[in-house]
């Protein structure tokens, strides 16, 4: 039960449901969630602990704000970890992973302008998943996938603000495509390079809309 409303109430953070730095209606998440107050106060614990949610003590709980700064300082763990993967998977990728990287660079090839946000955003998660699975290093991964949902965050914040999105998007999957190339040929620092230059890049973008 606590793990459903940690999952939920992530999940609507994320998407924006509760947009940023409003105030956490905890009785609503009771009646929404079908749980007790118990787990919805310990999902807002673990949630402030990802940096998430923030709890003012007598004062309530607030969804974490969004700004430049926030944004700055997560591209700048995620640009250095990401890296760090990209290198670790072309020197660990099983021959199972490396076919799967080819299965996902299809998939995502065939994506056609206009682009669908939400169907990108979906094979991207799932093409970074691959990427620091492949790493074999369970902590980078935990990590990865923690910042991942922040930036999922700002990636929603910024969609419907976006100007040329359908360029964006599409440079974004060439260069996973490319990166996943290669780490199946073992180019450790080609595909450390490629993946610093793609999230860089994406962090450009982010702060042209704040």
């Amino acid at each position: 039960m606590n793990d459903l409303a940690y999952r939920a109430i992530k999940a609507r953070i994320v998407a924006l449901e509760m947009p940023p730095a409003s105030v956490v209606d905890e009785t609503a998440l009771v009646d929404e969630l079908g749980v007790g107050l118990t787990p919805v106060r310990q999902a807002l614990r673990r949630l402030a602990l990802e940096n998430l949610v923030v709890i003012l003590p007598r004062r309530g709980t607030l969804v974490a704000d969004l700004n430049a700064s926030d944004l700055s300082k997560i591209y700048e763990m995620r640009v250095e970890l990401e890296t760090l993967a990209a290198r670790l998977a072309a020197e660990r990728a099983t021959p199972q992973q490396q076919r799967r990287m080819q299965e996902l660079s299809l998939e995502a090839t065939h994506l056609t302008a206009p682009i669908d946000s939400h169907i990108y955003l979906e094979i991207d998660h799932r093409m970074h998943l691959l990427l620091w699975q492949s790493a074999h290093n369970e902590f980078l991964e935990e990590t990865l996938d923690g910042l991942f949902s922040h930036a999922l965050r700002l990636w929603n914040f910024a969609v419907d603000r976006a100007e040329r999105l359908d360029k964006v998007l599409e440079q974004a999957i060439e260069e996973h495509v490319r990166i996943f190339e290669l780490i199946i040929a073992h180019d450790e620092a080609g595909a450390a390079q490629l993946m610093r230059r793609h999230i860089n890049r994406f962090q450009h973008e982010m702060l042209q809309l704040f």
